[in-house]
C-alpha cells in the first residue's frame, strides 16, 4: 500500500499532478490520500476536491478494464471526499493551542524564546502564514490526535501492511511557507514510531519543494499587507529554503536521518503569481515543479534509493537558448532511462486519447447521424450496435464524466504548465489544444503534433491513422465491463499503436 501526504498550498498542487499521472497509468495499484493544511478553504484545495470527485468518477467508469485510472482511492473514509485534516482550530489564536494561559511564568518565558507575541496571538484561521516554527509545535503533538479519525485509522493500516509486507508513505510540501514547512520532519518522526512489528518494511519519503514561484504585482503594497497580518514575504523564501537544508544536513551529521529518501526540486527562475494571503483567493497555477515531485513519487514507488539518499531535480540551461532554463524530458527524475521513455509514451497515449476523444470522437457518438448510419464507423457498427449499447444513457453519462475530466482538469492543467508567455517547458505542444486567446480548442490538424516543439507539418492524415487503428482494435479489444470501458480500451490501443509508430519514427499514414 502507498500512502501520500499532502502538506500545505505546495503539496495539494502537486496532488493534481500524482493524480494525473494515475490516470495516464503510472500510479500504484491503490493510493491513500490526505491533505494537512490549516487553511482548509484556499482555492488549490477546493481545485483539488474536485478533480479528485472526477478521478474517481472516471476509475469506476473505466479502471477495471484498462492502464488508464487504473489507481483506485483510498480517502480513508473521508465522507466529504479528499480529506483535509487540520492540526489547529481555526477560530482560535496560536497561544490557545499552546494552551499559553494555563502555563506558569517560567514556562511562559520559555515559549517567549520560541515565539514573538504576534506569533502567539496570531489566528489560525488562514494556516501558519510562512510561519514554520508554529507548525512544527502544532504538529508536534501528533500523539495527541490518537483519538480523531484519521491518526487513529493509519497507525491501524500501517501497522497491518508492515506485517504482510513493505509500505511506502511519501511526505510532499515546500520547505519555504508555512505548512509544508513545519510537516515533513514532525511526521516522518512521527511515522517512524508506528510499526510494532517489521519496522523495516515501512519506507519514508520526503518530496521537499524549494521557491519556484514568488509574488508579483506591487511589490511593496504587498509586503506591508504581509508584514501586517505576519504572513509570508516572497524575500524569505531563499533564506527560509537554505535554513530547512542546514536542519536536514544537520540531521544527517548527527545520525538522526530517518528518511528513506529526500527529494530536492524547485525552479531557479521562479514564476510570478498573484499575493493571497490565504483562503479562496489564493490558487496558485499549475507548474513543472509539481509535475516534477509527481515523478519523483513514481520514483521512488519504482525503485527505492538506497536509504539516507537525497536526490535533486530541476529544469537544465538550454542549449539553443543560453541563459534560459528549460524543462524537457529528459528532467524527468527516473530510476533509468527505459523507465522515463516509458512514461513519456504513457503520457503521450494518454495526451492522444484525451485529444482525440474531445476533438474528434466524443462529437461524433453524439452525432444522431450515427445512429442511421453505423455502417460508416466500422468499430462502432460491430462493437456498439447490437447487445452492447453505447448509445444508453448510464454510458453517455460515463463518457461525459471522462469528457469533463480532460476538458475542465487534464488540458487545462497542461496549459497552465506550458504558458506561451514562458515556453520553458518543453513537453507537450500546447498550441494543439489551447489557442491564444487562451480558448481550449483540439487541433485536429496537430494531432500528430501533441509533443512540443510545434512543427509547421499539420495535416488531417493523423486522424485517419488513429481511426484505421480504432477498427483494427474494436476487432481485438476484449468487452470490457460498460460498452463505454469497452469504447476507451479500443481507443487507448489505437493510441498507444500510434505512439509506438512515433517513437520508431516513423510517418503517420
Amino acid at each position: 500500500m502507498t500512502t501520500l501526504i499532502c502538506a500545505g498550498g505546495s503539496g495539494t498542487r502537486v496532488l493534481e499532478a500524482v493524480l494525473h499521472l494515475c490516470a495516464a497509468g503510472l500510479g500504484p495499484d491503490v493510493l491513500r490520500i490526505f491533505v494537512i493544511d490549516p487553511d482548509g478553504t484556499n482555492g488549490n484545495v477546493t481545485q483539488t476536491k474536485t478533480l479528485v470527485e472526477r478521478y474517481r468518477a472516471c476509475q469506476e467508469a473505466f479502471g477495471e478494464d484498462l492502464p488508464l485510472f487504473r489507481t483506485k482511492l483510498d480517502l480513508m473514509n473521508g465522507p466529504q471526499g479528499l480529506r483535509v485534516w487540520n492540526p489547529v482550530n481555526g477560530r482560535q489564536q496560536f497561544g490557545a493551542l499552546l494552551n499559553y494561559q494555563g502555563l506558569s511564568e517560567q514556562q511562559k518565558d520559555v515559549a517567549h524564546l520560541f515565539f514573538t507575541q504576534d506569533e502567539l496571538e496570531m489566528e489560525m484561521n488562514v494556516g501558519f502564514r510562512g510561519h514554520p516554527a508554529l507548525g512544527a509545535a502544532a504538529l508536534s503533538l501528533m500523539p495527541l490526535y490518537k483519538n480523531d479519525p484519521l491518526w487513529s485509522q493509519l497507525p491501524q493500516a500501517i501497522n497491518q501492511e508492515v506485517i504482510q509486507g513493505r509500505t511506502e508513505v511519501v511526505i510532499v510540501g515546500s520547505v519555504f511557507g508555512g505548512t509544508g514547512a513545519s510537516a515533513i520532519h514532525p511526521l516522518v518522526r512521527y511515522l517512524r514510531s508506528l510499526p510494532q512489528t517489521n519496522a523495516d518494511n515501512l519506507k519514508v519519503a520526503a518530496v521537499a519543494l524549494v521557491p519556484y514561484f514568488r509574488f508579483s504585482g506591487d511589490a511593496t503594497a504587498q509586503n506591508e499587507e504581509a508584514k501586517a497580518q505576519q504572513a509570508a514575504q516572497s524575500e524569505w523564501f531563499s533564506l527560509a529554503s537554505r535554513s530547512a537544508a542546514e536542519y536536514y544536513e544537520h540531521l544527517r551529521e548527527h545520525k538522526d536521518w530517518e528518511l528513506d529518501a529526500m527529494y530536492w526540486l524547485g525552479d531557479d527562475s521562479p514564476m510570478q503569481v498573484k499575493y493571497s494571503i490565504g483562503g479562496p483567493a489564493q490558487h496558485n497555477p499549475s507548474h513543472f515543479v509539481d509535475l516534477l515531485a509527481g515523478f519523483a513519487f513514481l520514483d521512488f514507488l519504482k525503485s527505492p534509493p538506497q536509504p539516507g539518499t537525497c536526490c535533486y531535480a530541476g529544469p537544465q540551461e538550454s542549449s539553443n537558448d543560453p541563459g534560459q532554463n528549460v524543462l524537457t524530458w529528459g528532467d524527468v527524475p527516473a530510476p533509468s532511462d527505459i523507465v522515463r521513455e516509458n512514461w513519456y509514451k504513457a503520457l503521450h497515449r494518454f495526451h492522444l486519447v484525451g485529444a482525440a476523444h474531445l476533438g474528434f470522437y466524443w462529437p461524433l457518438l453524439k452525432d444522431e447521424r450515427l445512429r442511421t448510419l453505423p455502417y460508416c464507423v466500422p468499430w462502432y457498427m460491430d462493437r456498439f450496435t447490437n447487445g452492447s449499447k453505447l448509445s444508453t444513457k448510464d454510458n453517455q453519462d460515463r463518457l461525459e464524466a471522462l469528457s469533463l475530466y480532460f476538458r475542465e482538469n487534464y488540458f487545462p492543467w497542461w496549459g497552465q504548465m506550458h504558458a506561451a508567455e514562458r515556453d520553458r517547458v518543453r513537453l507537450f505542444n500546447r498550441r494543439a489544444w489551447f489557442t491564444k486567446d487562451e480558448t481550449l480548442k483540439i487541433e485536429l490538424n496537430r494531432l500528430g503534433n501533441l509533443i512540443y516543439p510545434d512543427t509547421e507539418l499539420h495535416s488531417l492524415d493523423p486522424v485517419d491513422a488513429l481511426f484505421e487503428r480504432t477498427i483494427q482494435a474494436g476487432k481485438s479489444v476484449q468487452e470490457g465491463k460498460f460498452p463505454s470501458s469497452t469504447y476507451l480500451a479500443i481507443l487507448a490501443q489505437a493510441a498507444q499503436s500510434m505512439v509506438e509508430q512515433a517513437a520508431r519514427g516513423e510517418a503517420s499514414h
